[in-house]
């Protein structure tokens, strides 16, 4: 250290022990406050500072419309840091950042003070967009973007008879909903040919439609508004068709616009929005963008788990560690007007017939629409509208582009349903991969990793992964995780494994081991070949195996028999079918020195291998099930148990003619 300090100029060596310029977050939302906890975890000893320039404490934007329709309270809306245990942070609510001098990183905020930074991230979020409509300056004209425009509304509701909802959207169904708690009449008049243009094709918009209006809403499609009627009040709205509907309150939800003052200002290059690299860093290399204020590949998105997996990139670069955001698959899963939608993937405008083959299932009388977009096998989009358990496990395998085969489409088709009702019974079953909470990214295996290190309840279980701090939706599926606990294995585990891998091995050499050859000489102590050119070992060994085989059938029958499931336990019985299995395998060695035979013989040998290794495969899955993951393990067994059965078929008639051809010639 001494010889690098007298390298060192006096003005050099004084800027080398100098502290660390503390990192400077630049707005308190969702995002915000994501990478914010996220750089506090990454680096303990690094000071994070972070500005808010409303006049409240942190809190979660995307539940403002149940804060509007009075759903949830202050304690559910909040959404503060907490840091982790002697973190060092500042929260500065209230301020204003309004200018940025980038060659000396610093940044003054609206009350005169200068901050140094190191590192600089804008999470500024966007502004509700508001159309150049004459009148929309008005007395009675409220937006929908933060917590000062809902308590507006919340005071203007009660006094409200008429409100007008400009925009379809997400915003402006949420508006509408809770507007209307006041026994307001509330109409939503969308410019578009469709509610959730974005997200839902045309007949999922019916449906939702057909929803919103059952709830007393009335919904005009394919208009917009010309003019805003009234003197210094709204007094009602005139539409392009020439329609007017007399109004009182009128809601501007028609989109939002990124917040790039600071970019445009200080020379930071910008489109849409704040441009970033797939680091998330903006033209300046010590300044980063995330959330809706940032530009990605030209994309810029409106939703907030893009934005969280924004964060959650930069945070790690910052850090030092390698990290790379692709993009999002654009994913909705909400709650509109009590009605549960889900959108994911070219669905609703983006969706042409270049994208896939579409598969619908609906159900009228229970209001459920359902559509999947198949492309090369691969699932690639889903909409549905209506409760549906899969959305979760549907993110995962969009996500991923899965596979998806063809008897999963005609269960689809049938049901409703692409996996069995088993597969999605209980959180505890899916993989670890699996996405549980949408908004934070939180798998099944993060969730089950806090429970295992001693998160007990659903609150301290989110509180330790982040899950269901955003909209909430999760919160179900993580109190269900906690219930159902951690995968415990079957009963005699072991065995099933020793006994499986031993049937795999044996069908294995059946298959392709080469025959044991005859004895080559008269001077061996034993002759091992006796046992095939013996005619009555032959028939000894022969109507072994067809013993063992029919006990074996008798026994997977009585599996399958409720009245005689009373007759021991199940896993008893199990191991029992698994060992006559292994009695097979032996006594085939001994019948045929592994010869396959030809003909008819070699189709019975195939036949009987393939049901063995199947069965084995089988056994295995049971056995490390505790491992696999429940649904993927439940899938396995399935589908070898379903394939163990069919080969089992031939083998009865093949086994017959070969008794017949032996005897009869």
């Amino acid at each position: 250290m001494s010889q690098v300090a007298e390298a060192l100029s006096p003005s050099q060596a004084a800027e080398a022990s100098a502290p660390v310029a503390p990192i400077v977050v630049v707005g308190n939302g969702p995002v915000g406050m994501r990478v914010a906890r996220e750089l506090l975890q990454r680096l303990p000893g690094q000071s994070v500072i972070i500005y808010g320039d409303e006049q409240h404490e942190p809190y979660n934007r995307v539940r403002l419309s149940s804060w509007l329709a009075g759903e949830v309270d202050w304690q559910g809306l909040a959404q503060p840091l907490d840091p982790p245990l002697g973190a060092c942070f500042e929260e500065r609510i209230g301020y204003r950042v309004e200018s940025i001098d980038r060659d000396h990183k610093r940044i003054t905020d609206n009350s005169g003070q200068v901050q140094p930074y190191s590192r600089l991230i804008l999470a500024t979020g966007s502004s509700p967009f508001v159309p150049n409509i004459p009148g929309i300056d008005k007395s009675g004209v409220f937006t929908f973007r933060d917590l000062d425009d809902t308590n507006k509304l919340l005071a203007r509701r009660v006094r409200s008879h008429h409100t007008v909802v400009l925009g379809g959207g997400l915003l402006g169904l949420e508006a509408a909903r809770g507007m209307q708690r006041a026994n307001t009449q509330v109409t939503v008049v969308e410019h578009a040919d469709r509610l959730l243009g974005h997200q839902l094709d045309e007949d999922g918009a019916a449906e939702l439609q057909h929803d919103v209006e059952s709830l007393g809403v009335r919904v005009v499609i394919g208009d917009g508004v010309a003019e805003v009627l009234g003197g210094e009040r709204v007094t009602g709205v005139q539409l392009r068709s020439g329609l007017t509907i007399k109004c009182d309150t009128i809601v501007v939800a028609t989109g939002i616009r990124p917040n790039i003052g600071l970019a445009k200002e200080f020379h930071l290059k910008f489109g849409r929005g704040i441009q970033v690299d797939d680091r998330m860093r903006t033209s300046d290399d010590d300044i980063y963008a995330v959330g809706e204020c940032a530009e990605h590949r030209g994309e810029v998105y409106g939703l907030v788990a893009p934005g969280l997996e924004q964060a959650a990139v930069a945070a790690a670069d910052i850090a030092g560690i390698e990290s790379h955001y692709a993009g999002s698959v654009a994913a909705s899963r909400l709650k509109v007007v009590g009605t549960q939608v889900f959108s994911m993937g070219p669905m609703g405008a983006g969706e042409n017939r270049h994208n896939g083959k579409a598969y619908v299932y609906r159900d009228d009388d229970k209001g459920i629409y359902r559509k999947i977009l198949v492309k090369q096998h691969r699932l690639i989009g889903a909409i549905g509208i209506g409760d549906w358990n899969e959305t979760v496990r549907l993110q995962t395998f969009i996500g991923r582009t899965a596979v998806i085969w063809p008897w999963q489409i005609m269960r689809f088709l049938r049901t409703g349903f692409i996996w069995p009702a088993e597969d999605s019974q209980s959180v505890a079953a899916w993989p670890a991969t699996t996405i549980v909470c949408q908004c934070t990214n939180v798998t099944r295996g993060t969730l089950s990793d806090a429970i295992a290190k001693g998160a007990c309840t659903t609150e301290a279980v989110c509180k330790a992964t982040g899950a269901s701090s955003v909209c909430g939706s999760c919160k179900p599926l993580v109190n269900d995780l906690i219930g159902g606990g951690a995968l415990k294995p079957v009963a005699l585990s072991r065995t099933l494994l020793v006994s499986g891998t031993i049937a795999l091995i044996g069908a294995l050499l059946m298959l392709f081991a080469p025959a044991i050859p005859y004895a080559d000489s008269v001077q061996h102590a034993w002759h091992w070949d006796v046992l095939w050119r013996d005619g009555l070992l032959k028939q000894i060994t022969g109507f072994t195996i067809l013993g063992l085989f029919v006990i074996g059938l008798l026994v997977s029958l009585r599996k399958r028999t409720p009245v005689l499931n009373r007759l021991g336990k199940f896993d008893g019985w199990r191991l029992a079918h698994i060992v006559l299995g292994l009695l097979v395998v032996v006594t085939l060695l001994a019948h045929t020195g592994l010869r396959l035979g030809n003909g008819l013989n070699f189709l019975l040998m195939a036949s009987f291998s393939l049901m063995l290794l199947l069965g084995g495969f089988s056994s295995g899955v049971i056995a490390l099930e505790h491992r696999i993951g429940g649904a993927i393990a439940t899938r396995l067994r399935r589908q070898s148990v379903w394939f163990h059965i069919l080969l089992f078929w031939p083998v009865p008639a093949l086994l017959g003619w070969h008794i017949f051809k032996t005897y009869w010639y």
